[in-house]
């Protein structure tokens, strides 16, 4: 009996997949993509980091975080308080880059891909203190 075939694709390709089913995935539900890897910053290492994605529906503004791990229980630690810090920050430096976007809702998002199709979608998973 033949194995079956395993195709090995590296981190970054997979991390780019992941991140591309869940601007699609946003965009099934009716949001409207305004960004994607979207550095803050200078574009080096900063405070401020990369959003992998910011998506619009109505008055609502959502910087996402896609997190691609190969087991569920990865999921528990992928998501670090420098992280959502690093969240936080960029996505007021995107409302300073933006302005039109500054009356809007804001909120925080994170996607956590187990590839091939497993798509877990936290809302308001990374909060601000106002």
């Amino acid at each position: 009996m033949k194995k079956p075939y395993k195709l090995k694709i590296s981190a970054k390709l997979s991390g780019n997949i992941a991140e591309f089913l869940c601007r699609l995935y946003m965009r099934c539900h009716g949001y409207r993509i305004v960004a994607k890897n979207y550095i803050c910053g200078t574009g080096k290492k900063t405070a401020y980091g990369e959003l992998d994605f910011v998506a619009v529906k109505g008055k609502t503004i959502v910087f996402c975080e896609v997190k691609q791990r190969q087991s569920n229980m990865d999921f528990l630690y992928a998501l670090s308080y420098q992280q959502q810090q690093r969240i936080l920050n960029g996505g007021q430096y995107f409302l300073r880059a933006n302005p039109k976007y500054k009356k809007y809702e804001m909120r925080f998002d994170v996607f956590f891909v187990k590839l091939p199709f497993s798509i877990k979608w936290l809302k308001n998973a990374v909060y601000r203190d106002r």
